[in-house]
């Protein structure tokens, strides 16, 4: 028996499985069938038509996923890309002095930048990632033994620092906040209880699917009567919150707010941390440098901070329109049959949608989509507590859709599409064909500084 076909061990880690041990063989097949210049060039032909799908042929409904503009996207390109530095603007550590000049005034605007979209005194903008930027949080900040309380996974936290996440790695003992039975919604009364009970070092809120905003005033003195931390995961919902068309977590009391600079902020994927404390800040800026992250990737600082001006210029009206968009898309999928939840409260303050339909199953409604080229993704772990739902849901967004122009009126072509796919009521190629055909008449990217 080989190690890629030994069943999980004792931890539960678990080996490669059929499907994966499959795919990578067959990969392999091919290179041992082509050479050098024919893999490179299969790259580039491979690269050149994901492009030209995703800009043309699909409707991406992926809340997970931003458009990033056509200015921001070639910065990606830069020299920068292979280029090392280390520590912070206009104090590095390696290399020294002038070999830093270009990119210590780009890392130092995207600095600014996002101090003035959220109101921070201090960023940390290197994390590879949230789920980086979650992790530096928790290993600073906590010791093994102190008591996590999270937003579960099963009602829309992250995985990233949830029960069987990261913080049992370094030994935290992780608790769940109590939440009712609709649409991710916090029982206040009941989190008090568990606050006083448990005294937990740090209670995190947010994650990967928000419809409303969370009751942070309320939690913060909670936090306040144990001595705890409050931090809020926005990895789903920062331009609504830097645009004002939010709630704003750290002027309603959480201590930091850890961020995505991707997904709705449509810059290069990363994340970042944000607060008002500077011995909080101090320790986390320790911990990224040099304990987590030495060299990276300059090149996506300069494609973010292009991006965030895009959203100090136009993300008021982009986020707006967002909301609009959900909220029309969530009327529009009910009156074709659909259950859209969170009805009673305008269905979503957000760009999210959490949709389920009476007849098909979320993996099948997931995977008719699919092959119509309409990108969403179902949501399994969350069913329970969606209005005491069962079975998968699926979760939608519209800042893409948003972004190439769609508004409030489109909204009613775009469930009838979701219909056309989830009841079968033509073919997977029919519909592809006519989104073909809509996408890519929309023109330029909305909301940025790009020309026609």
């Amino acid at each position: 028996m080989t190690s890629s076909d030994a069943p999980a061990d004792s931890t539960g880690v678990q080996a490669l499985s059929a499907a994966a041990r499959s795919y990578l063989a067959a990969t392999a097949q091919t290179l041992e069938c082509e050479s050098p210049a024919q893999t490179a060039a299969r790259m580039v032909r491979l690269t050149r038509q994901h492009d030209e799908w995703r800009a043309q042929a699909c409707l991406n409904m992926n809340a997970a996923e931003g458009l990033m503009s056509r200015g921001a996207r070639q910065l990606l390109a830069s020299d920068m890309a292979t280029r090392v530095t280390e520590g912070i603007p206009g104090d590095k550590v390696f290399p020294h002095r002038l070999q830093n000049r270009y990119i210590d005034e780009i890392e130092g605007t995207l600095i600014g930048l996002a101090r003035k979209l959220f109101g921070a005194r201090f960023v940390e903008w290197r994390p590879l990632t949230t789920s980086m930027a979650n992790a530096a949080v928790l290993v600073s900040l906590t010791k093994p033994g102190d008591t996590l309380l999270v937003q579960p996974e099963a009602a829309g936290g992250n995985y990233s620092y949830n029960l069987t996440g990261f913080p049992p790695l370094i030994g935290l003992n992780v608790a769940a906040l109590p939440y009712t039975g609709r649409c991710f919604e916090l029982d206040i009364d009941a989190a008090g209880e568990t606050v006083r009970r448990l005294r937990p070092r740090m209670m995190i809120i947010g994650g990967s699917n928000v419809l409303f905003p969370y009751p942070l005033r309320q939690l913060r003195r909670l936090a306040d009567e144990v001595g705890a931390l409050l931090v809020y995961d926005a990895a789903h919902v920062g331009l609504l919150i830097a645009a004002g068309q939010f709630q704003r977590p750290l002027e309603e009391g959480a201590h930091l707010m850890t961020l995505s600079t991707h997904k709705m902020m449509a810059g290069a994927v990363g994340g970042m941390i944000l607060t008002d404390d500077p011995v909080s800040y101090g320790v986390i800026s320790r911990t990224v440098f040099p304990h987590m992250i030495q060299t990276r990737d300059q090149n996506k600082y300069a494609a973010t901070a292009y991006a965030f001006a895009e959203h100090l210029e136009f993300g008021a009206a982009y986020a707006r329109q967002i909301i609009v968009n959900a909220q029309a898309l969530g009327r529009a999928l009910e009156a074709v049959g659909f259950e859209v939840f969170g009805r009673a409260r305008g269905y979503s303050t957000t760009h999210q949608l959490f949709v389920r339909h009476p007849v098909v199953a979320a993996e099948e409604f997931e995977d008719r989509c699919q092959r119509a080229n309409i990108l969403v993704a179902r949501t399994l772990r969350t069913a329970g507590v969606l209005d005491g739902g069962t079975g998968g849901v699926v979760r939608l967004s519209v800042q893409e859709i948003t972004r190439q122009g769609l508004k409030e009126p489109d909204m009613i072509r775009v469930a009838d599409l979701i219909q056309d796919a989830v009841c079968e009521r033509r073919p997977p190629v029919e519909i592809s064909a006519a989104i073909r055909s809509w996408v890519s008449s929309l023109g330029p990217i909305r909301f940025s500084f790009d020309l026609p």
